[in-house]
């Protein structure tokens, strides 16, 4: 006499999907807050450079007290601030023809340029150029020089590394989601079906 096949039991199948589902968005939910996580520590990291830069850009403005110091502002800009290659500064007169500028290519948006903050906290401003992407802040600054009209000075950092670790670090999360939401499901499937067989 063959030995009849087990079989599942009814229910079964459709309690393993409502608490695959379950755990699958419970899952979700922890990934998408880890992954906003990590977003937030790199925008407060950006902030905090570019907040930095800004209060160096300051101190060198606040120096500039006759047109001979005038005349040496760029060079000094450049002194202080091309060592990094990530980093792109611009500052603007009221016109809004540039007095200073390091990597042009990042091509600052009006968005940033043209609302610049009057204090900090100096907002950040996201945006791509030739594919890259940057997150820059604006300040209005003063110099002493008299009858000089406030200038605009922004810096933005190159943040194409942190876009590609966010992107695999998303995609890492979701696989992640999946495999242990298919797992769980075909344990949970196994061990309610032989709980229903006692």
């Amino acid at each position: 006499m063959t030995a009849s096949r087990p079989t599942t039991p009814p229910g079964t199948t459709r309690t393993t999907l409502a608490l695959s589902a379950a755990v699958g968005a419970l899952l979700a939910l922890l990934g998408a807050v880890a992954v906003l996580a990590v977003q937030m520590h790199f925008e407060a990291r950006d902030r905090e450079h570019l907040h930095l830069r800004l209060e160096q850009a300051r101190q060198l403005l606040a120096t500039v007290d006759n047109t001979a110091a005038l005349a040496e502002l760029p060079a000094r800009l450049s002194s202080a601030f091309r060592s990094e290659d990530a980093l792109a500064v611009r500052v603007q007169g009221a016109l809004d023809q540039a007095l200073f500028e390091q990597a042009p290519h990042a091509a600052m948006p009006a968005a940033l340029l043209a609302r610049p903050a009057q204090a900090h906290p100096a907002p950040l401003v996201t945006w791509v150029a030739d594919r890259h992407h940057w997150r820059g802040s604006a300040l209005v600054m003063r110099m002493p020089l008299d009858g000089a009209a406030p200038l605009t000075v922004a810096v933005a950092v190159n943040t194409e590394r942190e876009y590609s670790f966010l992107f695999f670090f998303r995609a890492a999360v979701a696989v992640y989601v999946v495999l242990a939401t298919l797992l769980w499901a075909a344990l949970a499937h196994g061990w309610l079906g032989r709980a229903g067989r006692r």
